[in-house]
């Protein structure tokens, strides 16, 4: 091989790289972004996720947004 031919395929070898950790991350960004909400809203509500119940000490507030909404 000259040294062109290796530096070829080195530059062809990043490319795929690049290429595979991109569809990766569409594929995985959803998810984590799904895993992330799910727990922030496990740390929101402890009592178990009633969100249309209110917390015992505040009857002025308004509950929540409809989830997903």
């Amino acid at each position: 091989m000259r040294g062109f031919e290796i530096i070829a395929v080195v530059i062809g070898v990043f490319f795929f790289i690049g290429i595979a950790a991109g569809m990766l991350l569409v594929v995985a960004l959803p998810l984590l972004r799904a895993m992330l909400l799910n727990r922030r809203n496990r740390r929101r509500y402890w009592s178990g996720g009633n969100w249309w119940k209110l917390p015992p000490d505040d009857y002025n507030r308004r509950p929540p947004r409809w989830p997903g909404g």
